[in-house]
């Protein structure tokens, strides 16, 4: 997909343009007249088009959107529901679905047209999906459309990363890059051993890190684990996706603002775009949400049945008592202005802060479902189903640990992945590999401790 070009090597250069030159005064007509032209030739070929205004013009085929609001024109004779898409530069499988028009606007006989307020984050691909009273259906072209702050903070992402990558390059395993599925956990990750630590007050060297297989985020400061906790992610249709992110606000009691999205209007209790504040019963953020950009957070839990299953729209939900104390852990460590009181306080109250990070803290989203920890193999469910159960990778996994898997049938590694399922891990020494028994002395556990008390748990 062409957007991928712009992740790997398009948004830095674009970016220092962008902060280098402002855009002549007649950028955004030129760009206008441009789009003008091709919706013209697309129209007489009989295909929907779409334009973005207010915009100027990025390098390559990128459109800055130059205000805080902006409009999306779509047009399309005979239609008879225009519906608009966004696929965030970080989401490849995910689009989300920004409104649905039934109607053209008034005063016209076939222009579709959204007035969209936009986030500091949007950078991405737009598109409407055309739906025709003779039943057939049509896209427009993809418009690759960016605020002007999203692409500066993702190229100083690109260097914090990069300045990252060059300074762990001779460092300890529990220092590898954060691009990989590899759990921060793992054996290789720690070099065999976790080190776990009390948080020091004034140390913001912190970072958060999930792995979604095994439902469980880590709190580290200074590559030692303060707090584990275990949580509940997204579901198959609406995975969180894997790979670094990075927080730089927390914000206390969160209005909700519902999209429009086919699940929403389905909904008897909220409407696309209404305001639900914190105090309200059916507003799913709980008291705390953490942004990690293009729409997915942290945030609180429903209830306790969340964790271990996959129950959100692409977010991570933890426990209300765990994302109140990792809070007051991140405050400490960054010596930020707010007292621990104050954030308890949020508990009892409805009044909406934002808590303000001073400079972002990592947020490691990885997706590892075979993994040797404290030399115990852990076996999890893939829960996206991405094929990484397989006996290729037992084996790999287990050779890249010293075991002899020429002596362990295909059968047997097969029956321990067998043994996994929607709400079940299976655990094994690696001891017990090299005594020749791994089956036999392996078992199958629930998920999370939640799972655990409730027998087993549902399945996800």
């Amino acid at each position: 997909m062409k957007i991928k070009k712009y992740i790997q090597f398009g948004l830095l250069p674009l970016a220092l343009f962008i902060a280098a030159c402002e855009p002549p005064a007649n950028s955004t007509q030129t760009a206008n007249n441009a789009a003008n032209t091709n919706s013209a030739a697309a129209e007489n070929a009989g295909q929907p088009t779409i334009e973005a205004a207010p915009v100027s013009k990025g390098d390559d085929d990128y459109q800055i959107v130059t205000g805080d609001d902006f409009k999306l024109t779509v047009r399309a004779a005979d239609a008879s529901e225009v519906e608009l898409f966004y696929q965030p530069v970080t989401a490849d499988d995910r689009a989300l679905k920004l409104k649905t028009l039934t109607a053209p606007t008034d005063g016209t006989k076939d222009n579709y047209v959204a007035d969209l307020k936009i986030p500091e984050d949007f950078n991405g691909e737009v598109w409407a999906r055309v739906k025709y009273r003779s039943g057939e259906t049509k896209e427009t072209e993809h418009l690759l459309l960016a605020k002007r702050v999203a692409l500066e903070n993702e190229a100083s992402q690109t260097n914090s990363n990069q300045n990252a990558n060059a300074a762990n390059s001779n460092a300890t395993a529990s220092n590898r890059p954060p691009d990989t599925d590899e759990s921060a956990r793992s054996d290789k990750s720690t070099n065999g051993r976790i080190e776990r630590a009390a948080l020091k007050a004034g140390d913001g060297n912190v970072k958060i890190t999930v792995n979604v297989p095994a439902f469980t985020m880590t709190l580290w400061q200074n590559g030692k684990e303060i707090k584990s906790y275990y949580v509940g992610v997204g579901k198959k249709d609406f995975p969180i996706p894997v790979g670094m992110r990075s927080a730089d606000k927390i914000i206390l009691n969160p209005n909700w603002i519902p999209p429009d999205s086919e699940w929403v209007r389905k909904s008897s209790d909220v409407e696309p775009y209404q305001v639900i504040p914190a105090d309200d019963p059916d507003n799913p953020l709980g008291k705390i949400k953490i942004p990690l950009g293009q729409a997915y957070l942290l945030h609180e839990a429903q209830s306790p049945s969340d964790i271990g299953n996959l129950v959100s729209h692409g977010c991570v939900r933890v426990l209300r008592d765990d994302l109140f104390e990792m809070t007051q852990m991140i405050s400490k460590a960054r010596n930020l202005s707010i007292s621990g009181d104050e954030i308890a306080a949020a508990r009892k109250n409805s009044e909406r802060r934002v808590i303000n990070l001073n400079g972002d803290v990592p947020v490691d989203i990885n997706y590892d479902s075979i993994i040797v920890e404290n030399g115990v193999l852990t076996v999890y469910p893939d829960v996206y189903e991405r094929k990484t159960n397989t006996v290729e990778n037992l084996r790999a996994e287990l050779e890249g640990y010293g075991v002899d898997v020429s002596k362990i049938d295909e059968k047997t590694l097969k029956e321990m992945l067998d043994k996994t399922s929607g709400d079940r891990k299976f655990v094994v020494a690696l001891a017990d590999f090299k005594a020749g028994n791994p089956l036999e002395k392996g078992k199958t556990e629930p998920l999370t401790p939640q799972q655990q008390a409730k027998g087993g748990g549902k399945k996800s």
